[in-house]
């Protein structure tokens, strides 16, 4: 099994033979798995046959394993990252793991199971009554004094000449500036974000479930899909964004259809956390840019920094290894 030589390959050079078939060397998953420091004491064993290897931690109790015709799992993925195995092998494992499985299961059942996660057509919805594109408002002659408040606010946040948005005469719409939801060329959804600060709810929204701000990202072909919690942020850097701190299993379903490397940018709380346990589970990488202190999320990179630099720090900040994201995420 190629999988058992590339696991040999990135094993640590100090290592010994125990006895059951073990083969000890220092865990590289305690850290993440609660323990105060590195294993120095060999507590790491892995053992294998022509079809199986496992892998277990008498020390912090992680356990991985992987039989022959079956996909990699997610701990088998988190051990081979731990390892340090380069994501482009892990990739290729994934892909023979997948052949052997479809070779296994037969065709029909492996396209039956691409099937359960296919991303949907969702239902096309009007906008608030009234609506209309914000820019065109401004071009009229006698623009409505709460459209040029719209306008300010997005100007101010720097986000006005990166996304299309719309501005509504109806009551409950007529403090917000209304970001839509496209799939496609078809408006699917969309939230309403207040300007004044004087409203209880942030926003306002009308989202199909599960459904991802900027969905049709997914498809195209580039090397990097940016992840963000908020609907400004995913705007201004065409990332695409969950809309909550936590991704559902079906939006982590969508986002894995995705062909190059995510990377997740987290708003800098507590509630983030949530976000970037799910991308070490997922084996997608996690941005902690360089930035100033008082800045909680992209938006308001945006606004201090502009578009190029703050896209740039993403990236730049970026990190796959899942040891060296828990130590980021305990010391930010």
């Amino acid at each position: 099994m190629e999988l058992q030589q590339a696991i040999y390959s990135h094993l640590p050079h100090q290592r010994r033979q125990s006895s059951g078939g073990w083969l000890s060397f220092n865990c590289p998953c305690c850290v993440d798995n609660g323990e105060a420091r590195n294993d120095t004491r060999q507590r790491g064993g892995i053992r294998s046959d022509n079809e199986s290897v496992s892998y277990h931690c008498f020390n912090c109790g992680f356990t991985a394993s992987h039989k022959s015709g079956r996909v990699l799992n997610k701990k088998m993925l988190v051990l081979l990252r731990n390892l340090g195995m380069p994501e482009s092998d892990i990739k290729r494992l994934q892909l023979d793991a997948i052949r052997q499985k479809e070779l296994a299961d037969g065709p029909t059942l492996f396209i039956s199971k691409t099937q359960v996660t296919r991303i949907p057509i969702f239902k096309e919805v009007e906008l608030p009554e009234g609506s209309e594109l914000l820019e065109d408002i401004l071009r009229s002659d006698n623009p409505d004094e709460r459209a040029i408040s719209a306008a300010k606010y997005l100007l101010d946040r720097g986000i006005y000449d990166f996304v299309d948005t719309y501005w509504s005469p109806h009551p409950i719409f007529r403090q917000r500036v209304i970001f839509p939801f496209y799939q496609g060329e078809r408006i699917v959804g969309y939230s309403g974000r207040d300007f004044t600060g004087k409203n209880e709810a942030k926003y306002m929204s009308k989202t199909p479930k599960d459904f991802l701000y900027n969905i049709d990202a997914i498809k195209r072909n580039r090397k990097y899909l940016i992840v963000t919690e908020g609907t400004i942020d995913a705007a201004c850097l065409d990332a695409v964004a969950i809309m909550s701190n936590e991704a559902s299993d079906t939006q982590i379903d969508y986002i894995n259809q995705f062909k190059g490397e995510v990377i997740v940018c987290p708003d800098r709380d507590k509630a983030g956390e949530k976000l970037i346990k799910q991308a070490i589970e997922n084996g997608w990488s996690v941005s902690f840019p360089r930035w100033e202190e008082d800045l909680k999320d992209a938006g308001d990179a945006i606004q201090r920094y502009g578009k190029l630099y703050t896209l740039k720090s993403v990236i730049d900040g970026s990190i796959s290894n899942s040891t060296k994201i828990n130590v980021k995420m305990r010391l930010r």
